[in-house]
């Protein structure tokens, strides 16, 4: 008794300090050399010590990744998010707390730094293998824990019946304030509160800001209980424990994120969208003043609408709902895979600052890799490789490793086009949400080909910007949504060429505030005149960029992506418009796919139509909501993807075709008939009796 028997294997039985140390330790073998020396000597130089120990607080983490007052509160909120993930793999607080430090003041130490920058890095995947789902891990650091559902009978009976990934709504008797979700009550924060201070003093007014620390249920489980019987002498892949597969049996169902710390999490991303590695934040110091920041805030909120279900379906009649009710993991997994699967590619990029050392910078023999770029197709009608539109649900917002283990880091040259009404750093940060940067050169790629209202809003002058571009292309347009009765003789005129079913606004919320929106196309085939057929393939996209963000990718059905007549207009998803001959004067009559776009040929009004899918896949986010914008166009701008050959190639060919038709225009036949027709003769296209051999008529 008491002894193994032969054949098995003997378990040693560990504390959770001892697990979080050997993770720890794999953790840092992840670096190369040069990489954990810097690590080190930045952590040293930036933090403090006590006792023998370093450690950094709130200020330090701040201070040396230096994020600007205007999104302080942003710092708040990653903070927090790294205190609670230095516990990795333990997701759950216990009793009494975790303590992997008896020394320091916070759990900020060196060790525990080391598996931060580990997981948000990426580097993680060799150790977990790339089953592990990061996105649920970041949910779980950012999120609070929803008292009121763990003890809602209807709650618990509905999540029996459906999939994880599968939404539901809160019961309205389960809502609860803010204040009291984020965990602000004494009685809900409990012994974390006291072990760690610094994340308690997070909290304020707003309660935009919950402590990730506090924001998982408590558990009631004595640590000296919970020794672990793990081999982890030989284990291989962390992933197969159970520990680290369970997410440590966290209850995510009844985890919810604030809304408005979502937003400003979104705020500090998109502000930092071009920055490398190897760039500090100041030298975008630019992007958090007026007015560009400005600019930032009002695309996180669009961001941050497309999670509220209750906001985007038009239910409540005030518009400041979607704020009142937490975001569940369901509902946040959806989002981010179907409409903005590389939100959090900064991140990474952020959390690479640890491993650089100004000190080794000028004398370092490390090769700088140069731009990581996917050529542009040069063959007509070729797709980029990878473009974000094939398998967005298969990015975890996290850059691929290299076979030694380290981040193939993505390094986009900074350079950013001159702005214009629509095209700015901030709508390029939010392209980039679901664009891959490479795929179509986001950053020091795009050339300005048209914009309306400097080359006038007309089919001709987009013809000659936009033609002979062998590359892809993105289109934005920006408009007033019109109301339901039409106003002046040209909006009557229009709406009397479309369809008489009209669905629902999706703007019914926020009409009265702005009522703007804006819609997107990405087109990676060239453009060419199509009276009767659609050109492009199922590479091209639509997409929403305000008030909310969301993206309808093709189908496959049909090849109805995109048809473009100088007297019927501009579409993506349907058929060009029937020319009617003696009804209103030869005007063309419209009929919208299920989901599609359409510009009328004056480029003045548009309609964004979606009830279903055919060419274009219906929204991922706004299951079963039928709606029709129509709207008065005020800005449409297309920008081509691509390097500075294509754009003088593009001139070239232009340059070539306009060559071609002054030569003709010049052939001039002599003054003198007979000459004429001997010139003819010559030619075998008269005269003769048919003997000659010339040319054919």
């Amino acid at each position: 008794m008491g002894q193994v028997q032969s054949g098995q294997t003997a378990t040693k039985r560990f504390t959770p300090q001892e697990i979080s140390h050997r993770f720890a330790t794999k953790c840092g073998s992840q670096f190369s050399g040069i990489e954990l020396w810097a690590f080190k000597d930045v952590f040293r130089r930036n933090g403090r010590v006590y006792d023998g120990v370093y450690y950094w607080t709130e200020e330090d983490f701040v201070k040396f990744l230096g994020i600007p007052e205007a999104t302080a509160e942003s710092g708040r909120i990653l903070y927090a998010m790294v205190h609670y993930l230095c516990m990795f793999p333990f997701l759950r607080p216990r009793h009494p707390p975790l303590t992997f430090s008896q020394v320091a003041p916070t759990t900020l130490t060196f060790e525990n730094m080391v598996k931060v920058v580990v997981l948000f890095t990426g580097r993680y995947k060799s150790i977990l293998t790339g089953d592990y789902d990061f996105l649920k891990l970041l949910f779980c650091a950012t999120a609070y824990y929803e008292e009121a559902l763990a003890d809602d009978k209807e709650f618990k009976e509905k999540r029996a019946t459906r999939s994880s990934h599968e939404e539901e709504p809160i019961p309205e008797n389960s809502k609860t304030h803010e204040t009291t979700r984020n965990g602000s009550k004494d009685e809900n924060m409990g012994f974390w509160e006291n072990k760690f201070a610094a994340l308690a003093n997070l909290r304020n007014s707003s309660g935009s800001v919950s402590s990730s620390a506090v924001s998982v249920q408590s558990s009631e489980t004595d640590i000296d209980e919970e020794l672990l019987n793990i081999d982890l002498e030989n284990v291989s892949n962390w992933y197969d424990l159970d520990l680290i597969k369970s997410y440590d049996n966290i209850d995510i169902e009844l985890l919810r994120i604030s809304p408005t710390s979502l937003y400003h999490i979104f705020v500090l991303l998109l502000a930092i969208g071009p920055l490398q590695p190897q760039e500090p934040i100041s030298t975008y110091s630019n992007h958090f003043i007026e007015p560009d920041i400005a600019r930032y805030r009002s695309v996180a909120k669009s961001m941050t609408q497309s999670f509220d279900a209750n906001w985007v379906l038009g239910d409540p009649t005030d518009h400041n709902y979607g704020l009142e009710t937490g975001i569940s993991y369901s509902r946040f997994y959806k989002v981010i895979k179907s409409v903005m699967p590389f939100t959090f590619d900064g991140l990474a990029v952020l959390f690479e600052h640890f491993l650089f050392n100004q000190r080794i910078a000028p004398t370092s023999t490390v090769a700088v890799q140069p731009p990581s770029r996917i050529g542009v197709p040069k063959a007509a009608g070729s797709p980029p490789v990878d473009h974000p539109f094939a398998s967005p649900k298969d990015h975890d917002g996290l850059e691929e490793l290299n076979e030694d283990g380290g981040s193939a880091t993505i390094v986009a040259p900074s350079t950013l086009p001159e702005p214009t009404k629509l095209m700015n750093a901030a709508m390029i940060a939010q392209l980039a949400t679901f664009m891959d940067i490479n795929s179509f050169q986001l950053y020091g790629g795009l050339k300005k080909l048209y914009v309306g209202s400097e080359a006038g809003f007309s089919m001709g002058s987009f013809e000659q910007k936009v033609f002979k571009w062998n590359a892809p292309t993105v289109v934005l347009i920006s408009g007033y949504v019109l109301g339901p009765e039409p106003k002046g003789a040209r909006e009557r005129a229009f709406c009397d060429l479309l369809p008489p079913i009209r669905h629902g606004s999706s703007t019914s919320q926020v009409a009265k505030r702005s009522g703007k929106v804006t819609y997107g196309a990405v087109v990676c085939t060239p453009w060419k005149v199509s009276h009767k057929e659609c050109f492009g393939d199922n590479s091209t996209a639509l997409f929403q960029l305000e008030p909310v963000q969301d993206v309808f990718r093709s189908t496959g059905y049909n090849g109805n992506h995109v048809y473009f007549s100088k007297s019927l207009g501009l579409g993506f998803g349907n058929l060009p418009p029937k020319q009617q001959s003696h009804k209103n004067h030869g005007a063309p009559q419209y009929a919208f796919g299920d989901l599609s776009l359409t510009l009328e040929h004056a480029l003045e009004f548009g309609v964004f139509r979606s009830v279903g899918s055919e060419t274009f896949k219906s929204s991922q986010i706004r299951e079963h909501v039928e709606f029709e914008d129509r709207f008065a166009i005020t800005e449409l701008e297309v920008w081509g993807c691509g390097a500075d050959e294509v754009l003088r190639e593009q001139a070239r060919l232009w340059a070539w075709e306009e060559k071609e038709a002054l030569l003709r225009k010049s052939v001039n036949l002599p003054k003198d008939i007979e000459e004429s027709r001997a010139l003819l003769e010559m030619a075998g296209l008269v005269g003769g009796g048919g003997k000659r051999s010339g040319g054919s008529v």
